[in-house]
């Protein structure tokens, strides 16, 4: 028995030399800081020789195996699958851990959400400024007697085709990026203008409709359900810096993926962490500070892109002047739309 083991053994040992370099080569036992030290490392000079590949993050990957609780990997995963086209469907779960892991609770949420105009106009309350309470609400008042019909033709009367400003607020708390609401009766959009103090403020055009042979005018009238989505923001207090470089990373990410990104998520992000740090700067008192040099107003520049590309001109002129960037400009003027991509494009080089 002996010897038909030392012949096993000895057979073993010819095959393995046989093999020479084909022998597989364990990894070096960095350790977690070990990984993260060599992804940074990676990552910086990537950035330098403009060549990013998988290197980066497959040191991070790395890091990930060795310390699941480890804040650092999963922002460096992130930020490293950036440059990675073929990672970036699961780069948003890496900037997810790491803000879970950082403050725990992922801070976004994603609600989608009708509501429906009831007869005085107060789920949707009408802002215009030729229908003030006092001559609004005698006409709505006959709405069951009269019909929404007559209604609608009585302020048509008033404004003539003008469209109406309105304000609501969302079912959820804390609305901070939302685009459009749409009109389940008449299939109109209305434009999202602001978002202030838990109020959507949106504008709503006036689309005439032949109902029995009568035209029917509609804004948001009684009865219309009105669809919208949104985004939602709630800081636990106990974000860190981790925190904050993650949500700068949901953002350039929202960007880089285009049609295939969540355009309300990245707006989202970008005010987020202007709330959480109005002067925020990249790793800022960790080893990777300076790695890559942004600053809010280049990150809500990034968000006013992601809506102007979306066509929600309003709202990225909303975030332009959130940090005084095109104040000055003016949405009646037929060049608008040209001007609005100026100023994005001032706040992205600035």
């Amino acid at each position: 028995m002996k010897h038909k083991i030392a012949i096993a053994i000895l057979g073993s040992l010819v095959l393995l030399s046989a093999c020479g370099n084909q022998l597989p080569t364990l990894p070096d036992p960095y350790g977690y800081q070990g990984f993260l030290d060599r992804g940074w490392a990676k990552y910086a000079d990537d950035i330098f020789s403009n060549e990013q590949g998988t290197g980066a993050l497959d040191y991070f990957k790395d890091a990930i195996d060795c310390n699941v609780q480890g804040i650092e990997g999963f922002v460096g995963a992130g930020w490293s699958a950036l440059f990675v086209s073929d990672e970036w469907r699961i780069a948003d779960n890496y900037f997810y851990m790491a803000i879970q892991l950082d403050a725990g609770v992922f801070p976004m949420m994603n609600p989608d959400e009708s509501q429906v105009q009831d007869t005085m106009w107060t789920v949707f309350e009408c802002l215009h400024p030729d229908l003030p309470p006092e001559v609004l609400d005698p006409i709505l008042a006959l709405t069951d007697s009269m019909g929404i019909v007559w209604v609608a033709e009585e302020i048509e009367a008033i404004i003539d085709d003008d469209p109406i400003p309105y304000r609501f607020q969302p079912l959820l708390s804390d609305p901070i990026a939302m685009f459009t609401a749409a009109n389940g009766f008449s299939t109109s959009t209305s434009t999202v203008d602001s978002i202030v103090g838990g109020w959507i403020y949106m504008t709503t055009p006036q689309a005439v409709m032949d109902i029995g042979g009568d035209d029917y005018y509609v804004w948001i009238n009684v009865d219309d359900q009105m669809n919208y989505d949104y985004r939602t923001f709630t800081a636990t207090g106990s974000e860190t810096q981790y925190s904050y470089d993650a949500l700068a990373g949901i953002v350039m990410l929202q960007d880089i993926r285009g049609e295939n990104g969540d355009p309300l998520l990245g707006c989202a992000a970008a005010w987020g962490l202007d709330q959480l740090n109005s002067d925020y700067s990249f790793g800022s008192g960790k080893d990777y500070v300076g790695l890559e040099t942004i600053s809010n107003i280049q990150l809500k520049g990034t968000a006013a892109a992601i809506a102007y590309a979306n066509q929600a001109f309003m709202y990225a002129w909303f975030t332009c002047t959130s940090e005084g960037y095109g104040n000055y400009l003016d949405p009646a003027d037929a060049g608008f739309v040209v001007e609005l991509m100026a100023v994005i494009e001032e706040m992205l080089n600035s």
